[in-house]
């Protein structure tokens, strides 16, 4: 029997493709068009079971707009859309909603559809109640809308609202369990109770209180609110039937990380500074906060040399330079022309750990303008800066963002910790107790019993680098931080004096040329220029120092910052020393 010939078979093959082809576009055209028909049918429209689930689903999200759309023309003609919200945002927050979701339950009832609301609440726990939502078809399928469906479960003419008990507040305590009331030297840390308002109002009443509560308005009675206060109980009632009930819950004591004793001494050394700033001292062991003065929280000022730790953790990931590179020994830099000069026209260059160790402007702010802003900023805010502090009452630090930065003068001033850079004691704390841990920032808290969070900001190798150079600013015979010294203990630090305003002298284009180590930096216009000679003004310069001790094996760090009083090293340093000292004594 003789085969068909290859070609004949191809033909055939096609011919039954074709036909295959065919009969499947038969196939889906008659399907399209019963669909077609089915929906011209139902004109398109949801049925009522998917309108009344879309409303709970809206009410669940507090989609109010959602909801608005949903409800009859009469309504919307009649009850303007923020009147219609503030039902519903009113009734959510009376009945303290966390959450809530539609059940699959949907039945319909009578020309209305019933769906059931499971609502979990801060206060009364998890509510089970009923949307009953008459449906009209006048204009298109739509919600006849009555107020009282602004919460579950109301019968016509309800409301919802409630009643409430407010419970005693809790005491803040030492960490040695004592009430920190009793410490004078603890009295602005505390802060005050009272009415609150704006935002703080706001988050009592999310929490079920009423507006007349007593609640923290700033310190640690703002800080540790939600614990101090307890939570409100009551009823809560659609009209006058109770549907949730709850017991008042008292607020807990909170012990704090504060030592009275450390408390007493650095309140006591600082005032004794006779000057305003602040100090304030952590164990980077856990970031527990021990003791503050003065305002190291909320007051911000130029950094000065202690942002030059920030600039060398840049220079250093970016392959720029090495602890042993070496730099022109020079009394100042050129920048764009313009003469940035070390403090009263000192003299300095050598390695990256000698320039740092004398903080020296005249290596630092070039360095500043070969890493480029966009680094620059970008490892800044690494360490904290141009963000909410973890502290809630802490003041952000800032710094330009790099399009903010007009020019390389700019730059390398910002570079050396002056421009428009802001950072409180407590910010520059977080830098050098990063540079303590090996990179990983220990975050500060003043909770003793939470669990410490060190999350990694740089490289363990960048930071021991780091390390080595702040031991050479307190240790090495040029250091700008000898007075931090302390007998038997490597203290790691670094000085900051930030110059504050522009002397009459200076004719640079962008303000205060920077820093400082020895003392306050000057500009000139040239080698020998107007500023060379003439003295720094101590009221001019804001003292700052950051340190760790034992430099190795860290239990303590501070950040002092005295405002108006000179160089860092010859002012900030010995309190330094001194509130170190102390702390160890104290068993740190």
């Amino acid at each position: 029997m003789s085969r068909p010939a290859a070609g004949n078979r191809s033909r055939s093959r096609r011919r039954r493709r074709q036909a295959g082809l065919m009969r499947l576009a038969v196939l889906l055209a008659v399907l399209a068009a019963a669909i077609a028909a089915a929906f011209s049918l139902t004109g398109g429209a949801p049925s009522a079971e998917t309108i009344a689930t879309n409303f709970a689903t809206d009410w669940a999200h507090r989609d109010w707009r959602g909801l608005y759309r949903a409800v009859d023309q009469e309504t919307r003609l009649t009850v303007p859309y923020g009147q219609f919200a503030g039902d519903y945002e009113r009734a959510y927050a009376t009945a303290t909603v966390t959450r809530a979701r539609a059940l699959r339950d949907v039945r319909a009832v009578g020309g209305s559809e019933l769906v059931t609301m499971r609502i979990h609440t801060r206060l009364f726990g998890t509510l089970h109640e009923q949307f009953v939502l008459p449906l009209t078809d006048a204009g298109g399928e739509r919600i006849i809308w009555h107020q009282n469906l602004a919460f579950p479960g109301l019968f016509p003419g309800e409301t919802v609202h409630r009643s409430v008990t407010t419970p005693s507040r809790g005491v803040l305590l030492a960490r040695t369990g004592a009430a920190l009331a009793n410490y004078s030297s603890a009295a602005g840390l505390i802060g005050s109770v009272g009415i609150a308002s704006g935002s703080q109002l706001t988050h009592i009443e999310s929490h079920g209180f009423p507006p007349t509560a007593q609640a923290g308005l700033d310190g640690l009675e703002y800080v540790f609110q939600d614990r101090l206060a307890g939570r409100p109980g009551g009823e809560l009632f659609a009209g006058t039937r109770v549907i949730g009930r709850a017991r008042p819950l008292a607020g807990s004591d909170v012990k704090t990380s504060i030592d009275p004793e450390l408390q007493n001494y650095t309140t006591a050394a600082f005032d004794a500074a006779g000057t305003t700033g602040g100090a304030v001292l952590m164990d980077p062991r856990n970031g527990q906060l021990l003791a503050l003065a003065g305002s190291p929280l909320e007051e911000t000022q130029p950094p000065g040399s202690t942002f030059k730790i920030v600039t060398t953790t840049a220079v250093l990931e970016a392959g720029l330079a090495t602890i042993d590179s070496t730099f022109p020994y020079a009394t100042y830099a050129v920048i764009d022309g313009y003469q940035l000069h070390n403090s009263d026209g000192e003299r300095c260059g050598g390695t990256l750990l000698n320039a740092f160790a004398v903080s020296c402007n005249s290596v630092y702010a070039p360095l500043g303008v070969k890493l480029g802003a966009a680094r620059l900023v970008s490892t800044a805010q690494r360490f904290g800066f141009d963000s909410l502090s973890p502290v809630p009452i802490a003041a952000p630090s800032t710094i330009p963002l790099p399009g903010e930065i007009p020019d390389a003068v700019a730059l390398g001033s910002t570079a050396i910790g002056q421009y428009q850079d802001l950072a409180s004691p407590l910010q520059m704390l977080r830098v050098a107790a990063t540079i303590a841990l090996g990179g990983r920032e220990p975050v500060p808290t003043f909770a003793l019993a939470q669990r410490p969070r060190f999350p990694r900001i740089m490289p363990a190798s960048v930071a021991a680098t780091i390390r080595t150079m702040m031991i050479a600013v307190v240790n090495s015979s040029t250091g700008t931080g000898v007075a931090a010294r302390l007998a038997g203990v490597v203290v790691a630090g670094k000085t900051g004096t930030a110059q504050l305003t522009v002397p009459a002298c200076q004719t640079g284009p962008t303000g205060p040329s920077g820093d400082t180590g020895v003392s306050a930096a000057t500009a000139a216009t040239g080698a020998t220029g107007p500023c060379a000679n003439i003295p720094n003004n101590p009221y001019n310069t804001d003292a700052w120092f950051v340190a760790f001790a034992p430099a190795y094996r860290p239990k303590i760090a501070v950040a002092v910052l005295l405002d108006h009083d000179g160089a860092g090293g010859t002012s900030a340093a010995p309190l330094a020393r001194d509130l170190m000292a102390q702390a160890l004594q104290l068993g740190y």
